[in-house]
């Protein structure tokens, strides 16, 4: 467990208090995100978990938002990603159908009272073929967002196509398989491209970014641009420079079918030398001499 200050515990309790209630108001909803700490029950340092800043989760819901389509929300914690694009979208009654997926029990609990209108699904995100399969019958998605906990993990190969250690990739990976495009908050240093704290946007040639497109042919891109230095010392426990990258999943899946198509229907080089030339071919291959 996180070593809470004076101040900490004390937003705390009062967070845990307004929790039992059977319903939140909008300004409760606001208290509790922005004070209910991951740390106080749980060793979130050593998972990588640490809840997003309630303002950065705001401009995050600005790339996320999925008018009357459906969205998951993968490692949710306690929804607060999901929480921006449902309540903008009953402004204007388009709003999305949401699933949270959350390993963690307690910030399941919190997470339905916080957001109800969600189905929340207990489950560990690396196990995606089960719950997908037995909980929501292999329905695709509209978007996937996460802020998939910063670390390394020592399963590999969980994925469809990634085999490193990163977390976030993984997450990525996955979520390529149940959604048409996701948003995902990632370390800076797993970002293909500079550009919170930095003068002007620039897009890197090597680093993990890089080598995560190459081998899974998923592109990173900046979405609206979203400057996570501004939030750096919002975050409770530690300060952490950030990414906000979209991934538009549909290019990647067309190109794959496109490959997947032309090696089923290309001659191999055995057919195309045993191929008997026809008078055509000949009257070609004369020309040439």
């Amino acid at each position: 467990m996180a070593k809470l200050t004076k101040a900490q515990r004390k937003a705390h309790a009062e967070a845990e208090a307004i929790l039992t209630k059977d319903r939140l108001s909008d300004d409760e909803k606001q208290f509790v995100f922005e004070n209910w700490h991951e740390g106080a029950e749980h060793i979130n340092g050593a998972m990588g978990a640490f809840f997003t800043p309630y303002d950065l989760a705001a401009d995050f819901g600005i790339d996320a938002q999925c008018s009357n389509g459906r969205m998951i929300d993968l490692c949710a914690g306690i929804g607060i990603l999901s929480y921006f694009p449902h309540y903008r979208g009953q402004w204007g009654n388009e709003t999305p159908e949401i699933t949270c997926i959350e390993a963690n029990p307690r910030y399941v609990e919190v997470g339905k009272k916080l957001l109800p209108e969600a189905r929340w699904i207990c489950a560990d995100v690396f196990d995606w073929r089960n719950w997908w399969r037995d909980e929501l019958d292999g329905a695709m998605f509209d978007v996937a967002i996460s802020n998939p906990p910063f670390g390394t993990v020592k399963r590999q190969g969980t994925g469809p196509r990634y085999r490193g250690r990163e977390f976030e990739f993984h997450v990525i990976d996955i979520a390529s398989e149940i959604a048409d495009r996701g948003v995902f908050i990632v370390p800076q240093q797993s970002a293909p491209f500079r550009y919170s704290g930095s003068q002007q946007f620039r897009r890197l040639e090597t680093g993990r970014g890089i080598e995560f497109e190459q081998a899974t042919g998923l592109y990173l891109d900046i979405g609206c641009g979203i400057d996570t230095a501004y939030y750096r010392d919002a975050w409770k426990d530690t300060s952490v420079l950030c990414e906000v990258v979209t991934v538009d999943f549909t290019d990647a899946r067309d190109q794959r079918e496109g490959k997947r198509w032309q090696a089923l229907h290309s001659p191999t080089q055995t057919q195309t030398q045993t191929q008997p030339q026809t008078d055509t071919t000949k009257a070609t291959q004369l020309a040439l001499f």
